[in-house]
């Protein structure tokens, strides 16, 4: 997959003709893969090339409707996860207050008929251009009929619209079985690893302390258990998101992880964290012999629950 950026200056640089799906997909959830599954499908069918259409930054950020500035997939993981779908282009659109008062025939024209889109995938409630004016049944007009817009009806779970919003709440909420169901894949943050107060160690508990990466999308605070990915080597582990009160209070939350069966020092290594399931909230201890009698019986459910999703640890 060849990634192409483009900006309001040099809005047109492919030449093949293409199938394409457009918007923010930061979920990359069920209903994403969906669409851009059907994208590769037609691509192949019709011998023209695939690809994705998104924005950077995310428009909702530049129109200031986010003030969060996070990711449920940050666009390095996006990156991953879409060279994986057998997609020929990615295409990051520059996304500044000019993009988003395009009107959208210009949008249509000046964007989709200028890179020689020939059919376009959108998602049934799929809108664009000045205040979202456009919707999926305009593309073929402002097109002269150049475009056949191919629609793909709602995908729900338990009733509710499958969305980016939707994954965001689950994660707020700790529900990250939910969050699996809807992105077939475990939640997953990544991060270099920083030195901490080091008192897990004191305790022969020793933990590893990821740099916060403001990107991510917000988590319940609490323990998890989790899956560690180290120089492609995956480890079963814990997880805590919180303030540490028993031992060493800090103002500021701070992840940190205990690996199971693992001793390397990996201080300043980048490590993969997927989010297998919420145990339980942080809660403060009256002795050193509580917290650990505690953590064994997360680490019994940490076990327990990835026999349950048939991982395998090397």
């Amino acid at each position: 997959m060849e990634l192409i950026r483009i900006d309001i200056n040099h809005l047109s640089k492919i030449e093949d003709n293409l199938v394409v799906s457009i918007g923010q997909f930061d979920g990359l959830h069920i209903a994403h893969l969906q669409l851009l599954n059907r994208t590769v499908e037609i691509a192949k069918k019709k011998n023209l090339k695939s690809a994705i259409f998104t924005f950077d930054p995310h428009p909702d950020f530049v129109l200031k409707k986010d003030l969060s500035n996070t990711y449920v997939t940050p666009l390095d993981e996006k990156v991953k996860i879409l060279n994986t779908l057998g997609l020929d282009y990615l295409v990051l659109i520059d996304f500044t207050l000019e993009v988003a008062n395009m009107e959208p025939m210009v949008f249509v024209n000046n964007i989709l008929v200028a890179n020689h889109v020939k059919e376009v995938v959108v998602g049934f409630d799929f809108r664009f251009g000045k205040k979202g004016a456009g919707t999926a049944y305009d593309i073929s007009n402002f097109s002269n009929n150049q475009i056949v817009t191919n629609i793909v009806d709602e995908i729900k779970y338990n009733e509710q619209k499958i969305g980016t919003t939707l994954v965001r709440s689950l994660l707020k909420l700790g529900k990250t079985k939910e969050v699996y169901q809807l992105l077939n894949r475990f939640y997953k943050i990544s991060g270099s690893v920083v030195k901490g107060n080091q008192v897990g160690r004191t305790m022969n508990f020793p933990t590893a302390n990821l740099q916060g990466n403001k990107e991510f999308a917000k988590i319940l605070p609490g323990v998890y258990a989790v899956r560690v990915t180290y120089l492609q080597h995956q480890y079963l582990g814990i997880a805590n998101l919180g303030h540490n009160p028993s031992f060493n209070q800090v103002d500021s939350m701070v992840f940190e992880t205990h690996i199971f069966n693992f001793d390397e020092d990996i201080y300043g290594q980048k490590i993969e964290i997927e989010l297998i399931d919420y145990i339980r909230s942080e809660k403060k201890f009256a002795s050193k012999e509580a917290f650990l009698e505690q953590i064994e019986k997360d680490k019994t459910y940490a076990i327990e629950v990835s026999q349950q999703f048939n991982l395998k640890f090397n």
